[in-house]
């Protein structure tokens, strides 16, 4: 499902002393299918952006279209939106309520007016894909679970509603590295099972640069340079400016080349820069 936005704004308490421009004329297409990353600092208008591709919040001006449903339009019904636009808040798992897994995955379909039967497939797809074992975890009550699986419960709620657009707000916050990892891979493995499109919000350059197709970056409410993350990365005084930062390897890579070292123009993956390293270290090492 493609993703259109043409010269969004958006205006806090617009008209009273302290209204805040959040969003100022934005606009960038995603192809149906694509994972892009989201990143800026704290206030660039990150959150604000996404909040507008569900239609939690509505824009002053400007136009966004989900696949062939333009959202903005005022005769459109939310639930058509959010039966293809799934949105994954920080710390979702906040919000669980229900009494078991099953009952609390299951609380989106049934909103949906699926049959019974439909409800019960999508409630075992999506605990599948988040890897989480039915048999297992199903009849357990989340409260009782690791911060990573109660993650992953909250996450398979939204991917039980089986959305077309998957949006994920930071979805490794406050985790551990493990569990940090397990979320990211499982968001992965999501991705190429469904082949849904996925809009990912994150402050760690690592993860984008691994995972994302392109990569938006927002400034003061501005998409201020968008690209792949080749190309995005390369601008290092440039985002430095802006207080953001580069992936580790990209910035090890760049030492290295101060130094001497004949090193690509770019690397992102830890991998690339330890084969890189292991091409040019004398044999038993240094």
């Amino acid at each position: 499902m493609s993703i259109t936005v043409e010269n969004l704004t958006h205006i806090y308490n617009k008209g009273l002393a302290y209204e805040t421009i959040a969003l100022e004329d934005v606009s960038f297409t995603v192809p149906s299918g694509e994972f892009i990353a989201i990143i800026g600092h704290t206030g660039s208008g990150k959150s604000t952006l996404i909040q507008h591709l569900n239609g939690i919040l509505k824009p002053t001006s400007g136009e966004i279209s989900i696949g062939d449903i333009k959202i903005t339009d005022k005769r459109v019904k939310m639930v058509d939106i959010r039966k293809r636009v799934g949105l994954v808040f920080q710390y979702p798992e906040y919000q669980l309520f229900e009494e078991t897994v099953y009952q609390d995955i299951s609380f989106g379909p049934k909103n949906l007016g699926l049959p019974t039967e439909e409800v019960d497939r999508r409630i075992r797809k999506s605990m599948q894909l988040v890897g989480l074992d039915f048999e297992e975890f199903a009849e357990r009550s989340p409260f009782e679970l690791s911060g990573g699986q109660k993650r992953r419960v909250a996450i398979a709620g939204v991917i039980a509603m089986e959305p077309e657009v998957l949006i994920l707000d930071e979805p490794t916050a406050g985790l551990d590295p493990k569990s940090h990892q397990d979320i990211l891979n499982m968001v992965e493995e999501v991705h190429r099972e469904t082949k849904n499109t996925i809009v990912l919000v994150s402050h760690n350059m690592n993860d984008v640069a691994e995972r994302a197709d392109r990569v938006f970056i927002m400034d003061s409410g501005k998409l201020v340079k968008s690209g792949r993350p080749q190309e995005v990365f390369r601008e290092r005084e440039f985002l430095s400016h802006i207080g953001l930062g580069v992936p580790q390897t990209t910035e090890v890579a760049a030492l290295l080349s101060e130094r001497g070292f004949q090193v690509p123009e770019i690397l992102l993956r830890a991998d690339d820069l330890i084969s890189f390293l292991a091409e040019r270290l004398p044999a038993g090492g240094v």
